[in-house]
């Protein structure tokens, strides 16, 4: 299941092996501090996986719909800071915090 997860996605320009490996180094960190039992962290791997493949999903969303609306206002290719603040501005609206 985590497989067909981790292939579907490709967000942010990380891939679904990056998040993988990050959702280990997570649980291990977890585990480490007696927060996971190793009995529990293959599901706590798969969970956090899929926590970080959809919060990049909605980052990915977020920048989507802000560029699509700076480019309705101007031709040019927005700086990262008028994106970001645009980002802001689309996340708040979707009670979302960056």
């Amino acid at each position: 299941m985590l497989n067909d997860h981790r292939l579907e996605s490709k967000r942010m320009g990380i891939s679904g092996r990056q998040i993988e490996f990050l959702a280990r180094a997570i649980v291990n960190r977890l585990e480490d501090r007696g927060l996971v039992e190793f009995g529990d962290a293959e599901a706590g791997i798969q969970i956090v996986t899929r926590a970080l493949d959809d919060n990049f999903r909605a980052v990915d969303l977020i920048e989507n719909e802000a560029r699509q609306r700076l480019a309705r206002a101007s031709d040019r290719e927005p700086s990262n800071d008028d994106l970001m603040e645009e980002m802001r501005r689309v996340a708040a609206e979707r009670n979302i915090v960056l």
